[in-house]
């Protein structure tokens, strides 16, 4: 069955709680959600094709979404302690270890990101003797380790399952 994604594919989401600290006041950064599909290009080579990452248009169920949140530094001063929160896409299943950041700390939530924690230390409430499991993760949260220069873009990704 295909179906359709649509508003997740490009959007700016400033309502995932993309801000930093500059003390003593705040500046705000600009993400984008960016979601694509693992898709074949002639490779120069006759008969060979190589794979490479293409716009996500109509999603058939089970398949792969790669998703890349830019972060964006709008401003003309340094954005102190980024931290970019973004919600798992609905219809979707986080797979497990794909989150990355370079010089980011990465943490999850279970609870519709009212907190935070590492996969390691994170439970589902009632459930506090094991790990919660990647598929129940609502949001992810990179907090930047190094500001971000005026002008500068991060890139963080994850991947997950359409359903």
């Amino acid at each position: 069955m295909r179906s359709l994604i649509s508003a997740v594919l490009c959007m700016t989401t400033l309502a995932t709680s993309a801000w930093a600290d500059l003390p003593p006041s705040t500046v705000e950064v600009l993400t984008e959600l960016i979601a694509e599909v693992p898709g074949t290009h002639p490779s120069g080579t006759p008969g060979q094709v190589s794979l490479q990452l293409v716009p996500a248009g109509a999603l058939a169920q089970g398949q792969e979404v790669y998703y890349t949140v830019r972060i964006t530094n709008p401003n003309t001063v340094f954005a102190r302690e980024v931290s970019v929160v973004q919600q798992v896409p609905a219809n979707t299943r986080y797979v497990a270890g794909s989150a990355s950041g370079p010089g980011a700390r990465i943490d999850y939530s279970v609870d519709g990101g009212r907190t935070f924690a590492t996969a390691r230390q994170l439970r589902i409430a009632g459930e506090s003797h094991k790990p919660a499991p990647p598929q129940s993760y609502t949001h992810i949260r990179w907090r930047l380790r190094n500001p971000l220069a005026p002008g500068a873009v991060a890139l963080a990704r994850f991947r997950a399952v359409f359903e």
